[in-house]
């Protein structure tokens, strides 16, 4: 017996960015949605955008069996993940996702991801021309070890401007295509911005994870963690993570390619087991597809060495290619060892210049 004020709830994950109402529908057709039809409930980023997700309310238990049973059934091409829910989470992530939430009010300021590089401050300028950056406004934060981390801060002079800014979200730098977020000084104090107490430049623990599940730990690296398949809720609450993003915190990865198209990470970490990855991360290209590749973290070049026994193993009837991507020394992460020129030499903004300067 379901307690009182559960409902009966699926969160959908997965969905192709231009569902509709009718394809959920037609996909639970042998189900009741409760009120004819119409508790289809699309959730969006704070920028707006569809997230890829949906709660669905149903009549009776039975629908709710019956519902729960599509998981991983295919819409379009891309099969779609359904997990029990109820409805005070329904409720709270409805209240607090989406542009209108009360803590995403903007105050002019934007996060950019996946920047070639050595992507300089002028080309961030020219990308967006006409649209008004404060003077000192754009930062390029860097890593423990002097490395761009592939992101930037821009402070427009307006939220009315930032928004603007957002719509190029996946235009192109370069052959890059640039992620763009909203984001607000406390999202810098909390993730960008080094932690006196820790700061020795010593390399992080193999098992160094984030703090605060928004995929920043407290050494100001900016790495995003997505630990979900699709993203879920963490970090910026949407999925279709680019390819763009991967960093790796240990400098010890395998890279996989030939992925079942249904693989999971589990079945990642089965493929290496008894080897114990510290993070796999599986590669989703711009369409919001997972493209068959992925990148595993190992916590040491020796376990990234013994991972590549399994190269050409089979993974539901499919062999894998495995391609080493550590060196014994470690510290082959990110963007490669070089150091930024020029990083961090000139003062952004005071909030911001923190972040380059202090390592």
């Amino acid at each position: 017996i379901m307690a009182d004020g559960e409902g009966f709830v699926v969160r959908v994950r997965g969905l192709p960015w231009s569902c509709s109402v009718d394809e959920v529908q037609r996909f639970f057709s042998e189900c009741k949605i409760a009120n004819n039809g119409t508790s289809i409930h699309f959730t969006y980023t704070r920028e707006g955008r569809p997230s890829g997700e949906a709660f669905v309310e149903f009549e009776s238990e039975e629908d709710l069996k019956i519902a729960v049973k599509r998981d991983r059934e295919t819409m379009g091409h891309r099969y779609v993940e359904v997990f029990k829910s109820n409805s005070v989470e329904m409720d709270w992530v409805l209240k607090h996702t989406g542009p209108n939430c009360p803590d995403t009010g903007g105050d002019g300021l934007v996060r950019l991801r996946g920047l070639p590089f050595g992507c300089s401050k002028e080309e961030i300028v020219q990308f967006f021309a006409g649209l008004e950056i404060v003077p000192n406004g754009i930062t390029l934060p860097v890593d423990f070890q002097g490395r761009s981390t592939g992101e930037a801060f821009v402070q427009f002079a307006s939220q009315e401007i930032a928004e603007k800014a957002l719509k190029k979200h996946k235009e192109r730098i370069g052959h890059r295509y640039i992620e763009i977020f909203k984001s607000s000084r406390a999202e810098v104090r909390t993730h960008y911005e080094p932690q006196r107490k820790v700061m020795g430049m010593q390399r992080p623990g193999p098992y160094d994870r984030p703090g605060g599940g928004r995929g920043y730990n407290s050494m100001g690296r900016g790495v995003s963690f997505e630990r979900t398949r699709r993203g879920g809720y963490g970090g910026d609450g949407r999925y279709g993570d680019g390819s763009s993003s991967f960093q790796s915190t240990t400098g010890h990865c395998v890279h996989m390619r030939g992925l079942p198209y249904r693989a999971t990470e589990t079945d990642i970490y089965n493929f290496f087991s008894p080897l114990n990855p510290v993070r796999v991360h599986l590669e989703i290209g711009p369409d919001g597809r997972v493209t068959g590749e992925a990148d595993v973290e190992f916590a040491t070049h020796e376990d990234a060495v013994a991972a590549m026994s399994k190269d050409k193993a089979n993974m539901q009837h499919r062999y894998v290619e495995l391609f080493l991507n550590s060196t014994a020394g470690g510290g082959s992460g990110g963007y490669g060892g070089q150091m930024m020129g020029g990083m961090g030499k000139t003062p952004s903004s005071p909030l911001l210049s923190d972040i380059s300067n202090s390592y």
